[in-house]
């Protein structure tokens, strides 16, 4: 083991590295990954800057930080946010996990202590002890020790130890191994409360065991200080959870509302969202699962693996990948299978590997669902910016966890809430692209119906004189007739018409026969139907129609109509008409037979020179 003049070591035999206050494993960034984020490139300005942003992270989580110095003590003063401990706490590796407190106390193994000037990032198979030295010049008896986390594998802690060797308190032992009820204090965080009775110097030594690498950077408060930062703490998780609940239950009703598969993954989505934070707040171990340290432990992994391949799946129906195209969907299936085999690794205790995809997919899937997202937003789909969004909204709050756990910006609230935040906001933005979605669905839904409508119309519709045609009569005329009262089906043919025809051709007749459909549906109630059944042959429906003498004087000036003289082309035109009718329900209630008989009424009127005739009044 050798430690040069930039405080930078590696441990031979393990996968633990040590830089300047970062000790995590030796790797690099996903090369898929990466591809996909350098072909982001060339989509916009937007894509460069998220990429930009992305290689930054990793750079930081990579590149070593800056030289130690001497452990000096820290004053004890109360203080409303605590006294963050970074740069004054002493690190010694323990590689074998053999060295006892004993050992330390006495000093037989010669190692030197360590004091990073960076955020510690303890973990590794490596045990580490810190050595927390304290001066006290006031009395203030109660004080707490805090980690900024709730998942430490094994934390230990002894002391604190005076000068004179003795120890002022009774030591414990808590972590994610352990049942809930193992933390003292019953906090979701790791605190170890104390009380140091005489002014003075003391020492506190803790042995830690961690798998995920994280800040485990301490803080020392009084007492009722962080009892009132807590109070704080739950009122804003609550809030959050408040939200996520909210949107859940919401979308869940929509989900079975508009039977939308999106509203289902969306919905799925929150629920691993909401797991997930209440994972990392500690509450999912103190509520759900308080004395099984298997799940207290995997669920740090397991929960955020789903949410990942849940995001994957949501990003893929939302942005139809599928039609998109092989280089929008295979990416996102990628994401969404290796989120899934996470998940699995967590499952079977493979910690470290399954972290290291959690942390390249979170990081990494970000940038390549922006990408995917930017281009098919650049194709027309307007509901992608807000996914666009919603992705950038959780960027931003991942760049500045990892800005405070680098200790480029000292900002503990968002350390502890930065994810939360992140994620909860994109959870809202994602709700109100759903919505955006939705809308465009329903335009297309109603345009669609708009031309399925004109289609039907179309199709029932005589495209000459725009009167219902043989089949829109059949339909309207089913519906009339079936309802009660009297009826009547009056059939024209007209007479004169087919000289006008031959001797001034088609498009005159054409002209005469709209002119009269025109004549016919003015003189036609909102309860009538007219309809052209082809050639020079008329139908109206009379609904409801009066008895006669009122019916013969409606027929009468129907009659008049269509005899009136007609002008086309500045050339008076004269037509007239035999009409046949046939009364329902007296003749029947179909409209073919209805049909029949005022035809056979419409040949005798033709025969007999009158203008109208009634059927045979016998029952068909």
């Amino acid at each position: 083991m050798q430690f040069n003049a930039y405080a930078q070591w590696t441990s031979t035999g393990t996968e633990s590295v040590y830089s300047g206050g970062l000790i995590m494993p030796r790797r690099t960034p996903c090369p898929c990954i990466t591809r996909l984020c350098l072909m982001a490139m060339w989509i916009s300005v937007p894509a460069r800057a998220v990429l930009a942003a992305w290689s930054l992270i990793l750079f930081g989580l990579l590149v070593p930080g800056g030289p130690a110095w001497a452990q000096q003590a820290v004053t004890l003063t109360p203080h409303a946010q605590g006294l963050w401990l970074q740069g004054q706490v002493g690190v010694r590796e323990d590689p074998t996990g053999q060295l006892t407190l004993q050992d330390l106390l006495q000093d037989r193994s010669g190692e030197p202590w360590h004091t990073p000037d960076g955020p510690l990032r303890l973990h590794g198979p490596s045990a580490w002890w810190l050595k927390i030295r304290l001066a006290v010049d006031a009395r203030h008896d109660q004080w707490i020790v805090a980690f900024p986390t709730t998942a430490i594998r094994d934390i230990e802690f002894h002391g604190p130890f005076a000068n004179d060797g003795l120890s002022w308190g009774l030591g414990a032992a808590t972590g994610l191994i352990r049942p809930y009820a193992s933390r003292p204090l019953g906090m979701e965080r790791i605190t170890y409360p104390f009380h140091v009775p005489f002014s003075g110097e003391y020492t506190i030594y803790v042995r830690v065991q961690n798998t995920i690498v994280q800040n485990i950077t301490p803080t020392v408060w009084e007492v009722s200080d962080y009892l009132k930062n807590r109070q704080h703490k739950r009122l804003f998780d609550g809030v959050i959870y408040g939200i996520l609940l909210t949107l859940l239950i919401y979308n869940l009703t929509l989900a079975g509302v508009f039977r939308d598969a999106t509203y289902l993954h969306y919905v799925l989505t929150c629920a691993a969202a909401l797991l997930t934070i209440g994972t990392f707040n500690g509450h999912t171990a103190h509520y759900l699962w308080p004395d099984s340290p298997w799940w207290i432990e995997h669920s740090y992994l397991i929960w955020p693996a789903l949410w990942l391949a849940c995001n994957a799946a949501f990003a893929r129906v939302f942005l139809a990948t599928a039609r998109a195209g092989r280089a929008a969907d295979l990416p996102v299936l990628a994401l969404g299978a290796f989120a899934m085999l996470s998940a699995a690794l967590g499952v079977t205790g493979a910690v470290g590997l399954a972290q290291r995809i959690n942390e390249t997919l979170a990081l990494g899937g970000i940038a390549v669902v922006t990408a995917i997202a930017l281009w098919i937003w650049r194709r027309g789909y307007a509901a992608a910016g807000w996914y666009l969004l919603a992705k950038l909204t959780l960027f931003v709050c991942v760049v500045g966890v990892v800005l405070v756990a680098r200790g480029w910006w000292h900002a503990p609230f968002m350390l502890s809430n930065g994810l939360q935040i992140g994620i909860a906001a994109e959870m809202v933005v994602f709700a109100i692209a759903l919505s955006a979605r939705i809308r465009a669905i329903q335009r297309e839904k109603t345009v669609l119906s708009l031309r399925a409508s004109h289609l039907a119309r179309a199709a029932m519709t005589d495209a000459l004189t725009g009167l219902a045609n043989r089949r829109g009569l059949a339909e309207s005329a089913q519906r009339l007739l079936a309802q009660a009262g009297r009826h009547a089906v009056l059939l024209f043919d007209l007479d004169r018409f087919k000289p006008i025809n031959d001797q001034h051709g088609h498009e005159v007749g054409d002209q005469v026969l709209v002119e009269i459909g025109r004549r016919l549906a003015q003189h036609c109630r909102d309860s009538d139907i007219a309809a052209r059944l082809g050639g020079d042959e008329f139908v109206v429906l009379l609904g409801h129609c009066p008895d006669r003498p009122a019916l013969d004087a409606m027929v009468q000036r129907l009659c008049d109509a269509v005899d009136a003289p007609l002008q086309i082309d500045g050339q008076a035109h004269q037509v007239s008409a035999s009409v046949g009718v046939a009364l329902a329900p007296v003749q029947g209630r179909e409209l073919q037979p209805l049909l029949r008989l005022a035809d056979q009424a419409m040949y005798s009127a033709k025969k007999t020179g009158s203008r109208f005739a009634f059927a045979d009044p016998l029952p068909v």
